[in-house]
């Protein structure tokens, strides 16, 4: 029997030998937008973010620096070096996107990390940066606040402010209930959580949805296409072998997760770690508002 949490595991750390398993697609149901942002979802090109970027290094080494200002002591603190790509987990990318945030001069710029559903698209045109050779962290999942979840401080965090914001970002109360991705969070300094931050809704940047693909926790899967509809295949799409989609291997009590594109094509609602570090993570980075060249 395939054991599937190293299929997960291996995955991440890049393992083309992976066998394969085939499911059956249930009942579909469209993912709905929950959010004020407005992202577009193509692009006419994107970069990885990096020391010594030749265009951009001056304005990430001064979000670098804003980041630490702000974040010192924590896991989101982001090392100091002078060239190179940088290197980056869900806390670190939290804590990229509060600094961008608080911050006028950066805020200026109009560069932000790509979302979930973007990154889709630039695979699908080929204008994404080395995906065999780098995984990204794109926000989590929040399955539930069972306190014998995974990640229960910050899934309890994390609902708190799904709860002060939800209105502008246009959920019911029924909504909260209801497993949410919650893509582009931001951090904020809390000593009592694990990784010295909690996470928090910035309305107008952070985006918030359903997708029917949540339903099919406890499984592992293979679908075909392109996760253009929030960042994930629709259950249509299950069956085929060509990507593989990892979720996790319990059915309830399962917490807060990351949403993550693993190295290659592999996409993932599985993760555990939400500042799981190796030297494969990066940041991709888009100038808001661009679109493709007609």
């Amino acid at each position: 029997m395939v054991n599937k949490r190293f299929l997960q595991t291996a995955e991440r750390w890049k393992n083309p030998s992976l066998p394969v398993e085939k499911t059956q697609p249930v009942r579909q149901r469209t993912p709905t937008p929950q959010s004020n942002t407005n992202f577009p979802v193509n692009l006419d090109s994107a970069f990885l973010m990096s020391y010594d970027h030749s265009q951009y290094g001056q304005f990430f080494q001064e979000l670098i620096a804003k980041t630490n200002e702000i974040f010192s002591g924590t896991q989101a603190e982001i090392p100091t070096r002078t060239s190179g790509e940088i290197q980056c987990h869900l806390i670190k990318r939290m804590g990229l996107i509060s600094a961008i945030a608080s911050d006028s001069n950066l805020r200026s710029a109009g560069l932000h990390p790509i979302t979930a559903t973007q990154s889709e698209y630039l695979l699908q045109a080929g204008k994404l940066t080395n995906p065999e050779n780098n995984w990204e962290d794109f926000g989590m999942v929040l399955y539930d606040k069972s306190s014998n979840g995974y990640n229960p401080k910050e899934a309890q965090a994390l609902y708190d402010s799904l709860k002060v914001h939800r209105q502008d970002l246009s959920l019911s109360e029924s909504d909260l209930e209801n497993r949410l991705i919650v893509v582009n969070p931001g951090a904020e300094v809390d000593s009592s959580m694990p990784h010295g931050v909690k996470p928090i809704i910035i309305p107008g940047i952070t985006q918030v949805y359903q997708h029917e693909v949540l339903e099919k926790v406890g499984e592992d899967l293979n679908f075909d296409g392109y996760g253009l509809e929030g960042g994930l295949p629709l259950l249509n799409q299950l069956g085929s072998r060509s990507r593989q989609l990892y979720m996790p291997d319990e059915t309830e009590d399962i917490g807060l997760r990351v949403l993550y594109r693993s190295m290659g094509s592999g996409l993932g609602s599985w993760g555990d770690n939400l500042a799981v570090s190796n030297d494969y993570g990066r940041v991709v980075v888009c100038a808001e508002g661009t679109s493709p060249k007609n």
